[in-house]
């Protein structure tokens, strides 16, 4: 997933020009849109023209980049001289409206401090929250061997799950799919649009928006409802409620709305993609899914705790393996400037940087020669810092990233406990990308699961 900033200030300092790409990145990236590309083009621009590189879109100058010691300027130690806001919030507010994901400067800071208390340790460690649901998922699991898509399920699993911790009632998509499918349908397409330019979206857009806010906003008014009108069930349950958290700090509707939006979109989205991307590599590298096994079933006869999965370290290096995420951003570049990528480079105000992380994933001068290829137990001695950013870095990275790995790894434990092998069953061997607000496997999670 890849972000645009917008830069406010900064000074030249010996700034020389970095090579500049000849074509408007429009013509580029439309192509790569249309043959499921972006990932594999935006790298193999960088391949060419360096790690910093000069173009043009629509006209405006735009720098890209994927050099580690940019996005640590630009994430931590010079956050304060950029701002998403600029341009995410036209393209986003009919999605996002004033969320977290949108704003800078006070807005942004007050949402974040709203929403950082949801992922503390208690909330996280909590698997009550993930029993039934992960239950249901492996019932829907064809023990015989055949063929299952296992992405739209794992996507049902985690709307489920995602549901009941934030509003404190399950979509329960896992046991009647058509019932929220009209839902789950305008929130994929949602997420498709809003990272298109306004002028091209189609027109369902905004009917699309509706559906979900709609959804949304119910779900806070009857948070508001225990508050004003509590019942007898309500004032003896223990559940936990993030909405009912987060009324508990602020009683504005509309921004009680887009921070659970906020929290809702990233956690529906983050878990299903990276189990599915982990079980996407593991059908191709059995040998992996053989060490997972060896590692987990001396564990089986005893109940899963959160101390137990984070002693797993091979799951571990496996998730940290399939967690490819992309972002934006820009400054006073550290390096980048000149043909030898080490002056620095100056930004005029209201020029675009992008921070390219999947490309600063497959730097093979970090990585390996390897860098390409799935191969987990390269965490066995390599340390990355700003190499490797999933969920971003600095302020803004995301306060959820302890919570999607907990969850991936208590769902990957109860399969792996459960199946002795795992099979490829696409025909595509190569993983293709499908995007939106995030990127997935165009294809799916094809495989056959064996007792």
């Amino acid at each position: 997933m890849h972000h645009t900033v917008f830069f406010n200030s900064v000074h030249a300092h010996g700034c020389k020009e970095p090579p500049k790409l000849p074509l408007d990145l429009n013509v580029v990236n439309k192509q790569a849109a249309l043959e499921h590309t972006f990932l594999e083009t935006t790298t193999r621009l960088f391949a060419e023209h360096g790690k910093t590189y000069k173009a043009t879109r629509s006209g405006r100058t735009i720098i890209r980049t994927c050099d580690p010691e940019v996005s640590k300027a630009v994430l931590s130690t010079q956050f304060e001289h950029f701002g998403l806001q600029p341009i995410r919030y036209e393209e986003g507010k009919g999605f996002f409206g004033n969320g977290i994901l949108v704003t800078d400067g006070p807005q942004w800071k007050h949402s974040r401090t709203l929403i950082r208390p949801t992922f503390d340790i208690a909330h996280v460690a909590n698997f009550g929250r993930l029993e039934g649901h992960v239950m249901r998922f492996m019932n829907l699991l064809p023990r015989d061997g055949s063929t299952v898509d296992l992405f739209p399920l794992l996507k049902r699993l985690t709307l489920d799950i995602s549901s009941e911790f934030i509003f404190g009632r399950s979509m329960d998509a896992l046991s009647s799919q058509g019932a929220c499918k009209g839902f789950m349908d305008a929130f994929m397409a949602a997420q498709r649009d809003v990272i298109i330019p306004v002028p091209k979206r189609t027109k369902e857009y905004g009917k699309w928006c509706k559906e979900v806010l709609d959804y949304i906003d119910d779900r806070v008014t009857e948070a508001m409802d225990r508050v004003t009108k509590p019942s007898e069930s309500d004032s003896g349950s223990k559940q936990v409620r993030i909405i009912d958290e987060l009324l508990a700090t602020t009683h504005d509707r509309r921004t009680l709305k887009y921070l659970a939006l906020s929290i809702f979109s990233p956690a529906h989205d983050s878990v299903a993609i990276t189990i599915g991307n982990a079980m996407f590599h593991l059908a191709r590298n059995t040998e992996s899914w053989a060490r997972l096994r060896a590692e987990i079933m001396p564990t089986t006869c005893q109940p899963l705790t959160y101390e137990m999965l984070n002693s797993f370290k091979y799951l571990n290096w496996v998730l940290r393996e399939s967690s490819v995420r992309e972002c934006l951003s820009t400054t006073v570049l550290p390096r980048g400037g000149g043909n030898d990528g080490q002056s620095p480079l100056l930004v005029e105000k209201g020029d675009l940087v992008e921070i390219n992380f999947r490309s600063s994933h497959r730097d093979q001068t970090f990585w390996g020669e390897d860098a390409d290829l799935f191969r987990p137990e390269r965490w066995e001695t390599i340390r990355p810092t700003w190499e490797y950013i999933p969920f971003s870095g600095g302020p803004r990275i995301c306060p959820a990233f302890r919570m999607v790995y907990t969850e991936c790894g208590y769902i990957m434990v109860s399969m792996i406990r459960a199946f002795a092998k795992i099979e490829n069953r696409d025909k595509v061997e190569e993983w293709v990308e499908e995007r939106r607000l995030t990127f997935q496997s165009l294809n799916g999670t094809k495989i056959g699961l064996l007792l």
